[in-house]
């Protein structure tokens, strides 16, 4: 789970282009906006179970990156996000972490996940398809932020 003393780690990893553009996360990504995130992560983990946790490349190193799993409509369902720093992608980072998020749903009584994509990222899907995840069919959603308009198509699997 992410702590205060991760803050400028997160900063570094998450203040670039491509997080403004693929993910909800706040812009520019400072430690000010760093210390807020992870104050709200750890009320969201109080208020309905949601875990925001970093991706540590090993033990007792800085964090590469993020995994989150989400409470979804469905009580044996869940959602998962993921962002991981640009000196770590190509890596398998990512899909390494997804896959363990992937066990903990399961062990916590998850027997489905979804995630929500947006159109033309490519490096997610490449995640999601490498985590078995399939897109479904469900029509594409338009999501609007941070001066973005994005296509959303959600991607699922079986647990």
């Amino acid at each position: 789970e992410w702590r205060m003393g991760d803050v400028a780690a997160m900063a570094t990893l998450f203040d670039t282009d491509q997080m403004n553009r693929w993910t909800p996360l706040a812009s520019p990504f400072t430690v000010e906006a760093a210390r807020d995130y992870v104050a709200r992560a750890h009320d969201a983990r109080k208020a309905d179970g949601t875990l925001q946790l970093a991706v540590l490349l090993a033990p007792d190193t800085t964090p590469g990156g993020e995994v989150s799993v989400f409470p979804a409509d469905a009580v044996d369902e869940v959602e998962l996000a993921y962002a991981v720093g640009a000196q770590h992608q190509g890596q398998r980072v990512a899909t390494r972490a997804v896959l363990a998020a992937l066990d903990l749903a399961r062990n916590r009584g998850a027997r489905r996940a979804r995630l929500t994509i947006a159109e033309g990222n490519e490096a997610s899907a490449t995640v999601a398809t490498a985590a078995g995840f399939t897109a479904t069919d469900a029509p594409l959603r338009e999501r609007r932020r941070k001066g973005f308009v994005l296509q959303m198509r959600t991607w699922a699997r079986d647990l």
